[in-house]
């Protein structure tokens, strides 16, 4: 499980001094490092891997400022099952070699749509193993996507210094196509109805931060309004996102949730534990949901 390899000293000096002057901590500093390894080893292999999700938005377009520990995947259109068993076994490729060791392999199925991988590496900074976990989700193709640079704080760090490393680091940027934050938006709008609908809190509660600062960046247009239903009609189609089936109002689900506090508790004590950005439940409401709640884009016009 040691991902460092041979270079453990040089790692731990590199990781120390980013996480001081970015005023991270060493294990965000270290598993962003992680991550960005993983993604350049994925956007070289031959399946076209779409990476989306809130990881994205901090590493592909320098949106949020939170500890995000999932790498999420899809591809832009629906895999055949060659392709699902190929995919599957790519990233067990990469994980191996990079001594990555599977905690849940009962879990986790070539053939699934929806793969949840658990994966345990030897920390520099903890006498336990870490944990970092990469989703596969093909039951949504991530379109629309584009070609984007992922960044990773170490990479910036180095260039921004004019530094060369020391060590061995093909990932300080990686080029691999990148969901556009118009779509995430809309995805983690359904993600907080269909949350509250399943009674979920634990841990949901950071797409209200993610929400409010994607608003910061997209653009209200009929462009968008005509992705919310093509994403609502796709989504009609899983189990797993109730939110979008059409007896359920988004716009009035959305101020039901603001009224009823239900994600408040998750909110202080999971979510803003893990940000960098001091922003306060009543603002990620106010400069968030509650502004898509008085929106009409949600409202599904394909009747």
């Amino acid at each position: 499980m040691n991902w460092y390899s041979e270079h453990r000293d040089q790692w731990k000096e590199i990781i120390e001094t980013v996480a001081a002057e970015e005023h991270r901590t060493t294990l965000m500093i270290e598993k962003d490092t992680i991550q960005s390894m993983i993604l350049l080893q994925l956007s070289r292999s031959d399946i076209p891997f779409v990476f989306k999700g809130g990881t994205s938005l901090s590493k592909a377009f320098n949106l949020i400022d939170r500890f995000s520990e999932d790498l999420d995947l899809s591809l832009n259109r629906k895999p055949t099952e060659q392709e699902k068993r190929k995919s599957n076994s790519i990233i067990l490729d990469i994980a191996e070699n990079m001594n990555l060791a599977l905690a849940n392999p009962e879990s986790v199925r070539s053939k699934y749509s929806y793969n949840k991988y658990v994966f345990e590496y030897q920390s520099l900074f903890s006498e336990i193993p870490l944990e970092l976990i990469v989703e596969t989700n093909f039951y949504q193709a991530g379109y629309p996507a584009d070609v984007h640079t992922v960044g990773c704080f170490v990479g910036k760090f180095c260039e921004e210094k004019g530094i060369t490393l020391p060590v061995p680091f093909d990932a300080a940027e990686v080029s691999m196509p990148v969901q556009s934050m118009e779509r995430t938006f809309i995805d983690k709008v359904f993600a907080i109805c269909d949350y509250r609908l399943q009674n979920m809190q634990d841990r949901d509660s950071r797409h209200l931060y993610d929400v409010a600062k994607l608003l910061t960046r997209i653009r209200i247009t009929p462009e968008l309004d005509a992705l919310v239903d093509d994403v609502r009609e796709e989504r009609m189609k899983s189990k797993n996102s109730p939110a979008a089936q059409l007896q359920y109002d988004i716009p009035k689900m959305l101020k039901e949730i603001i009224k009823s506090r239900f994600y408040e508790s998750d909110y202080n004590n999971i979510t803003r534990k893990l940000l960098y950005d001091d922003v306060t439940y009543e603002e990620a409401i106010k400069n968030g949901i509650a502004l898509v709640a008085d929106m009409d884009i949600f409202v599904y016009k394909r009747k």
